[in-house]
């Protein structure tokens, strides 16, 4: 997860920027910035800021949550009338009786 800044929330008090591990945070304008590509996600940044002006959100990749499971039949499944295995000696596999 990638830590958000809210900056309405924000005061620049700096604790976020001391104790990032990565010191990738600093201030922009006394509101806590910091880069989102070299973020190493350890939560530090928001477990310390002190009116909880920084929070965590997944990343949105573009990814759409599809799922196929039930769309098409299954293909491999057998017909009772393809069965061959398990039939009844003197039986045609579709249930009737072969004289013979």
């Amino acid at each position: 997860m990638i830590p958000r800044v809210d900056v309405f929330k924000c005061n620049g008090c700096g604790v976020c920027v001391k104790r990032c591990p990565a010191h990738i945070m600093g201030l922009i304008k006394n509101k806590a910035a910091l880069l989102v590509d070299l973020c190493e996600e350890c939560g530090i940044c928001a477990e310390l800021c002190p009116i909880e002006a920084i929070h965590f959100r997944l990343p949105n990749k573009g990814i759409e949550a599809t799922h196929e499971t039930y769309v098409s039949p299954r293909e491999d499944r057998p017909t009772p009338g393809n069965w061959s295995v398990g039939v009844v000696r003197g039986y045609d596999g579709e249930g009737h009786y072969k004289e013979g």
